[in-house]
C-alpha cells in the first residue's frame, strides 16, 4: 500500500531546502511509530526507509524507541563485525 498526503504549512515555516529533510524526518517517524504499536517488523521498517536491517536498529537505539533486547554501544559493534565478517557471505 502506498499512501501519500499533502500538509498546509505557513509561509516561512520551512527554509528553502529544508523541504527534503522534512519530508525524510515525517517519514521516519511515521515508520518508527508503525514499528513501536507493532505493525511493521524491523526488517519492513528498514526496508521502508532504505536501510539495512542493523541500521534500523541503531536508529531505535539513537531515538529512544524500545526494542524486545536491550543492546548497548557494544553490542552495536559486535552486530557491525558479524555482518562484515558474514552479513553478505551466501550460506549455500
Amino acid at each position: 500500500m502506498k499512501l501519500a498526503f499533502e500538509l498546509e504549512l505557513p509561509d516561512g515555516a520551512v527554509d528553502q531546502g529544508a523541504g527534503a529533510e522534512l519530508v525524510r524526518s515525517v517519514k521516519e517517524q511515521t515508520v518508527l511509530k508503525l514499528y513501536s504499536d507493532g505493525r511493521v517488523t524491523t526488517g519492513e521498517a528498514a526496508e521502508m526507509l532504505g536501510l539495512t536491517r542493523i541500521e534500523f536498529l541503531d536508529l531505535l537505539r539513537r531515538t529512544g524507541v524500545g526494542f524486545h533486547v536491550d543492546l548497548d554501544d557494544e553490542d552495536f559493534a559486535m552486530l557491525r563485525r558479524w555482518r562484515q565478517d558474514h552479513g553478505r557471505k551466501s550460506t549455500r
